[in-house]
């Protein structure tokens, strides 16, 4: 009994720390799967053109795509197959799909992954197009980037994230990073101020450690949500030696 409550003391403590720094959580493997889903642009506008981004896990050829809209929901049907037999690229894979140009309102986007004809994963994405900028949609992020400049497998590199807001008064609620193949993605989660604040640009900062297992080029895609909205996003490639 002693030994059961000081295994579940030491999970809670666990729990407590990850809760409050950021958080690096590895992929399911699974071929097909997905491994993230965004619209670009982030705020469209009824005149921008729509495109849905799409990035699994693995080395495979898009075989179709099935895009059907009822209203403001879109289902897309993605199917991929294996590419043949000795090909030893690695993953991830990315694709577009064009949604087209959109009138205002919110939009909800339905996808399913099929590697081999076989559900692999589902994803969905929401966005909205209107007329006006959406707030904190003004260069959020500034810059990101990785050190050591020229780091080596199985050596730790620090994802370092800038930015500003237009006042005073935001509050990140929680950072989280995922290393996926060669992608590293890091998402930070902001609340809007409550009440009065001062009306001065406020930059901000944060940084968080990621290990590097194979050598390749590495590409980091950096997001920032206000109020569980995307408002920013960016990305920087570098090239990780063998050791």
């Amino acid at each position: 009994m002693e030994r059961s409550r000081v295994i579940a003391a030491a999970l809670i403590a666990v729990l407590t720390v990850t809760s409050v720094h950021s958080l690096t959580l590895p992929s399911a493997f699974r071929k097909g799967a997905i491994d993230e889903a965004y619209v670009e642009p982030i705020h469209p506008t009824p005149t921008d053109p729509v495109a849905l981004h799409i990035s699994v896990q693995d080395h495979l050829l898009l075989d179709r795509v099935d895009v059907r809209q009822i209203g403001t929901t879109f289902t897309v049907r993605v199917y991929w197959k294996e590419p043949a037999a000795g090909n030893t690229t690695s993953g991830p894979t990315d694709e577009q799909i064009a949604l087209g140009t959109l009138g205002e309102g919110r939009y909800r986007v339905l996808i399913q992954s099929y590697c081999a004809n076989r559900l692999a994963g589902t994803a969905h994405v929401s966005f909205e197009v209107r007329s006006e900028s959406a707030p904190g949609s003004n260069g959020t992020i500034d810059d990101v980037s990785v050190t050591p400049e020229a780091p080596v497998a199985g050596e730790r590199v620090t994802v370092h994230l800038s930015g500003h807001w237009p006042t005073a008064g935001y509050v990140r609620h929680i950072g989280m990073t995922r290393l996926s193949g060669r992608s590293i993605t890091l998402d930070l989660y902001w609340n809007s101020p409550q009440g009065p604040v001062a009306q001065v640009i406020t930059p901000y900062e944060y940084e968080t450690p990621v290990r590097l297992y194979i050598p390749g080029t590495y590409t980091v895609k950096a997001r920032v949500y206000l109020d569980r909205r995307l408002v920013d996003s960016a990305q920087t490639t570098f090239e990780v030696d063998w050791p």
